[in-house]
């Protein structure tokens, strides 16, 4: 996978480069920081992914789903078997905060979260509140 590092509100960010769909030609020279270089700059940034993550969530997610699930999470998506078994591919998805579990609900039923506990019972909130939005109304 390659990475676009830029900076995002003055801060240092990574893009995927495959997820980028339109960008703008400026008419300014680049900036890099005073002390740091392109690869100091990227190694901070993926240091910071590899360990600043509050919550490790476990699943097993369906054979058909593992590689959409990989262009989606990328390096936060680890597998944790390296053979698929009847019931999918057994997973690890690191998060930064609990909130950020949602971009598991497009998965639906394709992706079963084993752990933790509070990462079940997000998703089960958050599911349970799209059910009574879209609950028939009793007018209708």
């Amino acid at each position: 996978m390659w990475y676009l590092v830029a900076d995002c509100a003055q801060g240092p960010r990574m893009f995927r480069l495959e997820r980028i769909t339109t960008w703008k030609e400026v008419d300014q020279p680049r900036r890099i920081r005073e002390d740091q270089t392109l690869a100091t700059v990227a190694a901070a940034l993926v240091d910071q992914w590899e360990h600043n993550h509050v919550i490790e969530v476990s699943a097993t997610i369906d054979q058909t789903q593992i590689e959409r699930a990989r262009r989606i999470f990328g390096q936060r998506l680890v597998r944790d078997d390296h053979e698929a078994s009847a019931t999918g591919h057994k997973v690890t998805i690191r998060f930064l905060h609990l909130e950020d579990v949602r971009a598991l609900l497009p998965f639906g039923s394709a992706i079963t979260v084993h752990g933790p506990t509070e990462a079940r019972a997000h998703l089960r909130a958050l599911v349970t509140d799209l059910a009574h939005h879209y609950a028939p109304s009793p007018t209708s």
